[in-house]
């Protein structure tokens, strides 16, 4: 299944993945576009979040814990935008390929980019090695 959209994810968690998802959904909705909102895994704190940036109520996706008819009925309500926040690290998740729960395998399931948030604090050049191995560049 493929969607329009995105998914905002990071190396771990802390690293900026509310913020930048806030920012997101605020800016298109102040213009009138319809964006829906997402959030990887059981949460109820960030989706309240997104329903206040959004004015309206933001959805979980999990794909451990949900069918993936059930994913799938949840996306195809989806607006003419979706913006996934993930939870934890992109690949942090049970050891199911596509079903453990990663925020990875939302992203692989509806066909979606990911824009990986990172938390540069006190790097310089370490910062381009963690991009390019989350991008499967190479280490």
């Amino acid at each position: 299944m493929h969607t329009r959209g995105f998914v905002i994810s990071a190396p771990h968690s802390g690293a900026g993945k509310t913020t930048i998802t806030l920012a997101l959904l605020a800016a298109p909705t102040r213009r009138g576009v319809r964006v829906r909102a997402a959030k990887a895994g059981p949460d109820y704190i960030d989706p309240a979040f997104h329903a206040a940036a959004r004015g309206s109520p933001s959805a979980n996706l999990n794909t451990w814990a949900m069918p993936p008819a059930v994913l799938d009925s949840i996306v195809a309500r989806a607006a003419e935008f979706l913006v996934i926040e993930g939870a934890m690290g992109l690949f942090d998740g049970a050891p199911i390929p596509g079903r453990g729960g990663a925020t990875a395998d939302l992203a692989a399931r509806f066909g979606l980019p990911v824009i990986l948030v990172l938390d540069i604090f006190a790097q310089a050049q370490s910062v381009a090695v963690v991009a390019h191995e989350r991008a499967g560049i190479g280490a």
